[in-house]
């Protein structure tokens, strides 16, 4: 079964978020990021030699939608798109901005999707940052069905554990330990610790990349 968010757990990621909504509105702050262009560096190394092209793509923890407009920049509108939150606020919101019919947005959990939906392509950028209970194995169970729900390629962001401070509400994992779990799952991981920001991303393939 491995490890999910409890509903402790849950209310406080979901309140969290919903604040940050009413205070801040659209904007990067809602997400807790610190700026838009770190926001689009973020995005530019989870999609790193990715084809998106007419690909199926699921964002777990859209937030507010942004990758939505990052792509369509990137690769035009020639792919559908399903985003999934837990916070309803923010998921109304990413609807009532980007939402059309290749564009949905679900206020859901992964686990609680239809266990035949699959996408090629399956993106989670910064919702496993908040501290939970157990965080390393929760992101374990997490990675796995983010994998078991792709058919190409999985790509998620961490908070590192090579940094100068940590603050307490925020979990930084070791790099080491997730692409060794990460191993475990495919023989085709790539991890990227080469960009200006204290995080580090992973990408799962289900077969070499050309």
């Amino acid at each position: 079964m491995g490890r999910h968010l409890n509903n402790n757990d849950k209310d406080k990621i979901v309140e969290l978020y919903e604040t940050r909504f009413e205070e801040y509105g659209y904007n990067h702050k809602t997400v807790g990021w610190g700026s838009d262009v770190d926001q689009i560096l973020r995005f530019e190394v989870l999609c790193r030699g990715l084809e998106l092209q007419g690909k199926s793509v699921l964002d777990v923890g859209c937030g507010l939608g942004d990758l939505v407009p990052f792509l369509e920049d990137k690769i035009g509108k020639e792919f559908t798109y399903t985003g999934i939150d837990i916070a309803p606020k923010l998921v109304q919101s990413a609807n009532d901005k980007f939402g059309k019919e290749n564009i949905r947005f679900i206020c859901t959990e992964m686990s609680k999707l239809p266990k035949n939906e699959v996408y090629d392509v399956v993106f989670l950028s910064g919702a496993l940052n908040y501290r939970v209970e157990d965080n390393v194995e929760y992101a374990k169970t997490v990675i796995e069905e983010l994998y078991h729900r792709s058919r190409e390629a999985v790509a998620v962001n961490f908070l590192s554990s090579y940094v100068d401070y940590e603050t307490e509400k925020n979990f930084h994992y070791s790099p080491e330990d997730m692409f060794s779990f990460s191993k475990g799952l495919t023989r085709w991981v790539k991890l990227y610790h080469d960009y200006p920001l204290w995080e580090f991303t992973v990408q799962l393939h289900h077969f070499p990349q050309k």
